[in-house]
């Protein structure tokens, strides 16, 4: 869905739809649940794995902010999965 970059007239700026942002954040739920039987340096290369294809697939969009806070909730997930174990 683009938009316009704020301030520039006629220039687009591609962004990612709302229901894609939840797909991945819950793909990467179902990885970093705390319950599950996973080491956590099998969890960290499946996580890389999904961002890896993810970024290249929207490689052209502008999403850092929410990458930013993406990061963020994913990093207190894993917290809570060293300290589960």
């Amino acid at each position: 869905m683009p938009t316009y970059k704020k301030g520039s007239k006629n220039d687009y700026q591609l962004v990612v739809a709302d229901k894609t942002w939840k797909k991945l954040k819950e793909r990467l739920k179902s990885i970093s649940r705390k319950t599950a039987p996973v080491k956590l340096e099998e969890r960290i290369a499946k996580i890389k794995e999904v961002q890896r294809g993810w970024l290249n697939y929207f490689r052209g969009t502008s999403i850092m902010g929410k990458l930013r806070d993406l990061d963020g909730w994913l990093r207190n997930r894993l917290r809570y999965c060293i300290w589960h174990d």
